[in-house]
């Protein structure tokens, strides 16, 4: 879809009405979002900071390049292709999930997100609890360290064998929509790139 909501392209089958309705949703909180976004790049124009959006975008992109919606029922991710094309992603989520809508925006530059670096600190939180557990016990002599001692390493080892689906599933439906935007994203725009398309402006559309 267009910025401003106009429809291009859907898989199928397909409520109309709802994807009209959700069309219509993604356009104003984009809108709303990116003119935040451009607020907070102007308010700090000319600052030296690394990671700063000016660095990093040209006048020709989009400040904003991926929208987080979250619902009860399922999760709208967006990415800007181009300054005139979103790629929207529509997922579900799992059964009975309690969650608040959630719209989470990052500018270019700005971290991932959900972030994608937490497998490590599940891993370290189940060394660490069997690290601790022989703590507890005072009058226990210290050859039982030896014997606590294989069984702290086959965790370490298990976790860092872990496939990467089983890492993926680790870190939530969330992420796992996010790598498969990622990767829809990286071939769109190599193919736009090889073709030299370039997304015109609603006022162009026939």
């Amino acid at each position: 879809m267009s910025p401003n909501g106009t429809l291009l392209a859907y898989s199928t089958p397909v409520d109309i009405k709802e994807l009209r309705d959700q069309a219509a949703l993604i356009s104003m909180a984009w809108k709303e979002h990116e003119a935040a976004v451009h607020a907070k790049v102007s308010k700090g124009k000319g600052s030296d900071e690394p990671g700063s959006s000016q660095q990093i975008t040209s006048s020709a992109e989009p400040l904003l390049e991926t929208l987080t919606i979250e619902f009860e029922n399922n999760n709208l991710i967006v990415r800007a292709i181009q300054p005139k094309l979103l790629l929207i992603l529509v997922g579900g989520v799992p059964p009975g999930r309690k969650a608040p809508f959630k719209i989470t925006p990052e500018a270019y530059g700005d971290p991932r997100y959900p972030t994608s670096g937490s497998s490590n600190n599940a891993q370290s939180s189940t060394t660490t609890v069997t690290a601790s557990a022989p703590s507890s016990q005072s009058n226990t002599p210290p050859e039982s360290d030896v014997t606590n001692s294989p069984a702290r390493t086959v965790t370490s080892i298990a976790g860092s064998h872990m496939s990467q689906r089983e890492k993926d599933m680790k870190l939530g439906t969330l992420h796992i929509q996010r790598k498969k935007l990622d990767a829809m994203t990286r071939f769109i725009r190599s193919d736009f790139d090889s073709k030299g398309f370039v997304m015109p402006d609603d006022s162009n559309f026939p």
